[in-house]
């Protein structure tokens, strides 16, 4: 116990190197002298692996990618439009026919002698629907006093065949070709022009003005709108006078 109490600082010394050096042996060696013993059925945690730099890899190998695969797009076909109506149909065949026909048709001259007689009506206001109608499509359109009708025209055309093809485009309408510069009352008659405008809308005014004291009108449209009486008998032309007069208007005789 003497030696014990004189060498105490040499024995610590001793025990503390002894217990570092046993520790630095468990470490190399891999035991845990204070692990919990592994339980029956239950496998020990494999001991860890001895730290190694990881190794890059190579740049021609891409990790495989972890996103789910592209999923799959049924593409649905489209209904096919309806077609059109055989009516419809028809009537952009026929104004196809009239489009290939001004084409193919040269620009009217003015001192032709043919013309496109497309319709004739009683009623004025007919006469210069159909005509804007005519205009719209690209034909040079005018009136005409027929009798006692407002007769609707396209040209004129300086040669038939031109005339012609123009006809057969605007077959729908009966149209017709015929020469001369206008047609003439008949033998015997004449017309009475009570007005001339620029604008339609006072041409139409007049004109229904006239048709309600029952007045037979036609238009003719030569530079201006023309509203004429007739055609009127020799015989009675001064009585027609007299009654265009009686609405404060002055008609003058034209052939």
């Amino acid at each position: 116990m003497r030696w014990l109490r004189e060498n105490w600082l040499d024995l610590f010394i001793f025990l503390l190197i002894a217990l570092v050096a046993a520790g630095i042996v468990l470490y190399l060696t891999g035991i845990n002298p204070f692990a919990r013993p592994a339980s029956p059925g239950v496998a020990a945690p494999p001991a860890p692996a001895p730290a190694v730099a990881p190794t890059p890899a190579p740049p021609s190998s891409p990790p495989p990618s972890s996103a789910s695969p592209e999923p799959v797009v049924t593409v649905i076909p489209l209904p096919k439009a309806p077609e059109a109506p055989a009516e419809e149909r028809a009537t952009e065949e026929r104004l196809s026919g009239e489009e290939r026909a001004r084409a193919a048709s040269p620009a009217p001259s003015p001192t032709g002698v043919y013309r496109v007689v497309v319709g004739a009506f009683a009623n004025p206001e007919n006469a210069l629907r159909l005509k804007r109608e005519l205009e719209a499509r690209g034909y040079p359109a005018r009136l005409e006093a027929a009798g006692n009708l407002t007769r609707v025209v396209v040209g004129p055309y300086a040669t038939e065949g031109e005339a012609a093809r123009v006809a057969r485009a605007l077959a729908s309408y009966g149209a017709q070709v015929y020469r001369g510069q206008g047609a003439a009352p008949p033998e015997g008659q004449v017309y009475l022009q009570v007005g001339a405008f620029q604008k339609e809308e006072n041409a139409l005014a007049l004109a229904g003005k006239l048709k309600e004291v029952g007045l037979p009108v036609v238009l003719v449209k030569n530079g201006v709108y023309r509203v004429r009486v007739g055609p009127v008998a020799e015989g009675e032309k001064e009585a027609v006078k007299a009654k265009v007069e009686a609405l404060g208007l002055t008609a003058l005789e034209v052939q």
